[in-house]
């Protein structure tokens, strides 16, 4: 990706597409700084990486109502969401997501402003994942994603799924159900279902992950859809850790 100017990302908390909301994203990714100094380290600190943390800062106009970001944010505070941020929107692009608790959410500010609202998300369990969006888009029809060349996933690492549900349409209990699937090969002649996910009938969103080792280098989403004119609004990502 070439230099660009951030003015087409996208941000997902949960069941929601936050984007036309948010003002301001900074995700900071940290390791704790460990003193290993010694009296035989030649007059020099020593310093050695300890435990990994994320945190993610959210700005942005604050609006109360339906599916508007005070009913999410405002209710979620202490819970555990999955979330998203996408600097350039588009499949193929680069996705970072991870599993995160809301801790801190403010809203309202000075007199003659546009009213804010502001929060911070800390990372919960497992890590950031640097992905490749999949999906993004409104999808009518069962069928899969492009697919892409992520690799192979080594003994120590995990292939990572997350997926956005913002909008459901249609009669007849309308239902998506993802797998996650690789193979060797581009085409996927012979893909195998690495994670099958809860079929979705309602916004909301799901992270997965499956262990290596994985020789296959090729990996992709497929869907399943159901209902009488089903509709779902999806934002998916995959990547390896």
């Amino acid at each position: 990706m070439a230099k660009f100017v951030f003015n087409d990302g996208k941000v997902f908390s949960g069941g929601y597409d936050l984007s036309s909301h948010v003002t301001s994203v900074n995700l900071e990714i940290t390791a704790e700084e460990l003193d290993a100094t010694t009296i035989n380290s030649g007059g020099f600190m020593e310093k050695l990486g300890g435990l990994k943390d994320s945190s993610l800062q959210i700005d942005g106009f604050y609006e109360a109502g339906t599916d508007k970001p005070d009913a999410l944010l405002g209710a979620s505070v202490g819970n555990e969401l999955i979330v998203s941020t996408v600097p350039d929107a588009g499949v193929g692009n680069i996705a970072y997501f991870m599993k995160s608790r809301l801790f801190e959410y403010s809203i309202l500010g000075e007199v003659g402003g546009i009213a804010p609202f502001s929060i911070t998300k800390n990372q919960s369990a497992d890590e950031v994942v640097r992905g490749t969006i999949q999906l993004d888009s409104a999808l009518t029809a069962s069928g899969n994603s492009t697919g892409t060349q992520l690799g192979a996933v080594g003994a120590t690492e995990k292939c990572y799924a997350a997926i956005h549900c913002y909008a459901v349409s249609g009669t007849s209990t309308p239902t998506i159900t993802f797998k996650l699937q690789s193979d060797d090969n581009s085409s996927f002649t012979s893909p195998t279902d690495r994670i099958t996910f809860t079929g979705i009938t309602a916004i909301g969103a799901d992270f997965q992950s499956v262990a290596g080792a994985v020789t296959d280098q090729y990996w992709r989403l497929n869907y399943t859809i159901s209902g009488t004119n089903p509709s779902f609004s999806i934002h998916a990502a995959i990547g390896i850790e």
